[in-house]
């Protein structure tokens, strides 16, 4: 009997609100609902959310076929006056014809999509090509309702020249390939509005067009990387934001302009190698000059011969960046291995930030006790310019 109460209590709810909490579940669990009574029966078609994942399905080509009718038999059954507001697929498997995916697209984009996450990650580490799309529907690059664009792992090859987003508010763009540079600024000028913006590791597949420089006016966020060529043009796209995610930064190809990274109040610096030059992290602070978030990512496992490298001592810069002096309030070093580059660094930081609150070490998991004690006095006995900075070390 309380089983019974439940379920009528959960079936007595408004269609919207039965919606919302569908939209929360896959889309192959939201259809599975409609064998709970007759009342669940038609609500899945009206949920806002698409969900398509293949990472659980185990088999062969015939599984795999079943999976793809079942994709388009949902989105044709649904309820075509109902809009779809999140599109998400994710394939592990090449398909048979990777036209589907342009299909797909295309449906989804006549339903007034708000949300559209395309996601490809195969064995063979290749690029699948998403052919253009159909003339006769609007474009995934000229779609008025578009909030949200995520695509991974496709190779681009529509016409971009009439790129109009004018509500795309978040573009994450990763494992792509472009024909050139200016493809990437193409897009980015048809998205005015934009204030999120992941480039990682965008790849250009012939020579490479001049870019005009792109400003994107509310831009706030950004996380590029300097794989593909493309930083020295996406670090002039970026110069705004507050908050920037830099992989692998290529100091060699940014031009430094003296008002650069005026806005900038958070950075985070990714690397895969220890081989670090830390005076050249400080010579680019020079440029943050109202930085209050610093935090320096580098990889949990190391080489032995770069950690080497990494080790040497350094040169302190001439003058001391503005920024670590009147602004800097947050320092973090994540998978710290106490080397002289890296304990130079964090000292020259507690030295000289006068408003610093909080530095946080973050030791490798790789690292033996011992070594993590003896890291941990050293940093200790490092004198602090700032009576309030609390020192935090994990």
């Amino acid at each position: 009997m309380k089983k019974m109460k439940m379920e009528d209590r959960f079936s007595s709810l408004p269609d919207p609100i039965l919606c919302h909490i569908l939209s929360l579940l896959t889309t192959k669990e939201a259809v599975t609902t409609s064998i709970l009574s007759k009342r669940w029966i038609p609500l899945w078609r009206s949920v806002p959310t698409l969900d398509f994942d293949d990472s659980n399905l185990y088999g062969g080509d015939e599984v795999y076929a079943r999976f793809v009718e079942a994709v388009y038999k949902v989105i044709l059954a649904r309820d075509f006056n109902q809009p779809i507001k999140k599109f998400r697929l994710v394939l592990t498997e090449r398909l048979k014809d990777p036209a589907n995916i342009s299909v797909w697209v295309n449906l989804v984009l006549k339903r007034r999509v708000e949300h559209i996450d395309i996601s490809l990650h195969f064995e063979d580490d290749e690029f699948l090509e998403l052919p253009h799309i159909v003339v006769d529907t609007p474009s995934m690059f000229s779609c008025t309702t578009l909030v949200v664009l995520k695509l991974e792992g496709l190779e681009l090859k529509a016409n971009f020249s009439s790129v109009d987003l004018p509500f795309l508010k978040v573009l994450h763009l990763q494992d792509l390939l472009l024909q050139d540079e200016g493809c990437l600024a193409e897009i980015l000028s048809g998205c005015l509005a934009l204030e999120d913006l992941k480039a990682r590791d965008v790849f250009f597949d012939g020579n490479k067009a001049d870019a005009e420089f792109i400003t994107l006016p509310k831009l706030v966020r950004a996380d590029i990387s300097e794989s593909g060529g493309s930083q020295h043009f996406m670090m002039k796209v970026v110069n705004n934001v507050s908050f920037l995610r830099i992989h692998e930064i290529d100091y060699n190809l940014i031009y430094m302009g003296e008002d650069m990274f005026h806005n900038l109040t958070h950075l985070e610096l990714v690397y895969t190698t220890f081989n670090r030059d830390w005076f050249e992290v400080l010579e680019f602070l020079k440029y943050c000059p109202k930085l209050e978030v610093l935090v320096i990512k580098q990889p949990q496992f190391y080489n032995v011969y770069l950690n080497k490298l990494g080790a040497k001592d350094w040169q302190y810069p001439s003058s001391v960046p503005e920024c670590i002096l009147l602004h800097l309030k947050e320092c973090c070093l994540n998978h710290y291995r106490g080397t002289k580059g890296e304990l130079q660094f964090a000292k020259y930081i507690m030295e000289h930030g006068r408003l610093l609150n909080k530095m946080t070490i973050c030791s490798s998991t790789a690292e033996k006790q011992g070594e993590k004690l003896e890291n941990l006095k050293k940093l200790f006995s490092c004198t602090r310019c700032s009576a309030t900075c609390k020192f935090s070390f994990k």
